[in-house]
This record gives C-alpha cells, sequence and structure tokens, in this order.
C-alpha cells in the first residue's frame, strides 16, 4: 500500500469512526429529549420508521447507495429479524424513558452476556476463558450500577415521566431490550444471507417492514388516545419535529453503520463504541443535569472495560483459528484434493 493510500485510509476510518459516534449519541441525547416531554416511545419509533423509509427512498433515486426491488419471498424470511429488532427498539425507547442518559447503557449493560449465552444455546459456539472473564466483568459492571446506584432517574428530563418506582421498570425495559438485542446478533446473519449479503438492502427491508409492524403494535399499546389528544390539543408540532430530526438521525446510523461496516474493524468499531458511551455520559450530565454517582462510575468503567476486553479476546481468537488453519492449508492431506476443485474454507467463512 502506498503512503498516500494508507493515508487515506486512516482518513477514511477516522471519519467513519466521527460520522458514527456523533450520529449515535445525536440520536439517544434527542430521543430521551423528546420522550420526556412526549412519553409515548412506540409511536416515536413508528414515526421515526417511517421518516427512514422516504429517507432511504430519496437516497435510492439521488444517492450512491441502491436498495433492491422489494420481494415478498424476501421479506417473508426477514420477518423474524424485522420482529425482534422492532421489540429491542420498543423496549430500548421504555428505557431510555425511564432512566438517565447517562444510566442508559448501564440498563443496557447485558447486552453482551445475553449474547453469549444466545449463542451457545443456538448456535453451540463457545466462548473463549478470556471472552467468558470480560462477559463476567460487564455482568458485574451492570449489577453494581443497579445496587449501588442510589437514583436512575436523577435529571429532570427522566422526572418528567418518572414515579417512584419506574425507574426500576426502566431497568427490566432495558434487561429486555438485551435480550432482544442478544437474539438479533444471531439472526442477524441469517438475515444478511437473505439479501445477499447486503446490508443496505438489509435496512431498506428493515425499514419497511418495521414500518408495518409497527401500525398495529401502537394501536394496541395503549398510546393511541394520548396521540389522539396530541393531534387535538394542536401540541403535535414539537413532538413531529423531534421525530422527523431523530428519524433523519436513525437513517444516519444506518448509513453509517454500512459504511462502518466496509470501512473499520471490529476492534475499531468496539473502541469507538466505548469512546461513544464516555462522551455520552459527559454530554447527559452537561445537558440534562444527570447526577453521577460513584457506583454509577464504577458501572460504566466495568461495562466499557470488559466490552473492550471481550473484542480483544475474540480477535486473538480470530488469529489463532486463521493461524491453525493456515498451518493445515500448507500441508493438505491430499494434495490431489485440490485439482479435483476442492475447497479449503477458512474457519470464519466456515462459521459465516
Amino acid at each position: 500500500m502506498s503512503p498516500k493510500a494508507e493515508q487515506h485510509s486512516r482518513l477514511a476510518v477516522l471519519g467513519t469512526v466521527a460520522f458514527y459516534m456523533v450520529v449515535a449519541i445525536s440520536m439517544t441525547l434527542l430521543n430521551k429529549s423528546v420522550l420526556s416531554s412526549t412519553p409515548m416511545p412506540v409511536f416515536l419509533l413508528l414515526c421515526q420508521s417511517a421518516v427512514a423509509v422516504v429517507l432511504l427512498s430519496l437516497e435510492n433515486m439521488f444517492g450512491p447507495y441502491k436498495t433492491p426491488k422489494f420481494e415478498k419471498p424476501i421479506a417473508k424470511d426477514l420477518i423474524p429479524l424485522v420482529l425482534v429488532n422492532v421489540l429491542g427498539l420498543i423496549f430500548n425507547n421504555a428505557c431510555l424513558q425511564y432512566v438517565d442518559a447517562s444510566f442508559h447503557q448501564v440498563a443496557r449493560g447485558l447486552v453482551l452476556p445475553f449474547t453469549i449465552i444466545v449463542t451457545v444455546i443456538v448456535l453451540r459456539q463457545y466462548p473463549s476463558p478470556l471472552a467468558l472473564t470480560a462477559a463476567l466483568i460487564v455482568t458485574f459492571g451492570f449489577f453494581s450500577g443497579i445496587l449501588f446506584d442510589p437514583n436512575h432517574a436523577s435529571s429532570a428530563a427522566s422526572a418528567a415521566v418518572a414515579g417512584n418506582h419506574t425507574s426500576s421498570l426502566g431497568i427490566m425495559f432495558g434487561a429486555m431490550s438485551s435480550v432482544s438485542s442478544a437474539c438479533h446478533a444471531v439472526l442477524i446473519k441469517r438475515g444478511l444471507a437473505s439479501v445477499s449479503n447486503s446490508p443496505i438492502s438489509l435496512s431498506y427491508y428493515n425499514n419497511i417492514l418495521s414500518t408495518l409492524v409497527l401500525i398495529p403494535i401502537f394501536i394496541f399499546s395503549g398510546e393511541l388516545p394520548n396521540a389522539i389528544k396530541l393531534l387535538s390539543n394542536g401540541g403535535a408540532t414539537q413532538f413531529f419535529w423531534g421525530s422527523a430530526i431523530t428519524g433523519f438521525f436513525g437513517f444516519l446510523i444506518s448509513l453509517a453503520s454500512f459504511i462502518s461496516i466496509k470501512v473499520t474493524s471490529p476492534v475499531t468499531h468496539m473502541i469507538s463504541s466505548a469512546t461513544r458511551g464516555v462522551l455520552q455520559t459527559i454530554l447527559a450530565v452537561y445537558i440534562f443535569g444527570d447526577i453521577m454517582s460513584r457506583g454509577r462510575i464504577i458501572s460504566i468503567f466495568l461495562i466499557i472495560t470488559g466490552s473492550v476486553l471481550y473484542v480483544y479476546a475474540k480477535t486473538e481468537d480470530s488469529k489463532k483459528s486463521k493461524n491453525e488453519n493456515d498451518v493445515h492449508t500448507q500441508v493438505p492431506a491430499n494434495p490431489k484434493s485440490l485439482e479435483r476443485g476442492d475447497v479449503l474454507f477458512s474457519t470464519d467463512e466456515k462459521n459465516s
């Protein structure tokens, strides 16, 4: 690689990481702001999803990434993935509604442990001792935040919708969101296979199907009377502006994730996620006035540390598997096998 190409690559990675962090932090803080004034997480998600569909259509017409033709067989294959994703987003918004923005990372701190559990049960893939240690650190960080943080809804934005026990409800929604995210991580491989491993195609189908699925969920969630009341009282302008802006950022997150897959590595992505968690906490304290207790600080530190350690463990496992595979491929058991057209797959390709 030439110095110029290497420099371009580094600039591309830096720009992608910065873009992803800005969009993800903005999305969380904007959602918290909207939910503090209008606590309707399902209706908010429905509006955001509809905005994302419109923007994807515009991007398809004028942007560089072209979405495929909508096909019913593919949509049918993606229904389990979409349902899990929608439930995860609903639980995530409900969690954010009841807890501080700085505590949101703690409330959803069980994503990694649940992902390992689901992977073991469904895929029969077992973690290495170092990866398991990392998951235990994250789990300990979650429970330390739950037990030693005296007030999970300390800001005025949280107090506007939180009652005596609603912060505990927010933790429950956070745990449910973690389970949904873990199942989504397992289903994502099957979903990508249905769209020829195209993340932008998956985002296209996901947003359309999510909007359709959210309509009946919104009707039966009990938010319909409040939405009608909001519209009849003339207070919908602020809510819909918030929905439009957060929907725009939701679209940007899909785009940022797509670019991130192409440009960055898993290690870079996890480090950027850890940095994002720290910046989000600082901004939440500044914008919403969140109170940072010692328990919350320790909890966030443990969750970030465990997450980074987990990615390091997975990276080392991948290197070890690649080296073992290289040894086997250097001296094949039967040299004539290559002449017969047999293909030697790497460990990562077998698991994909």
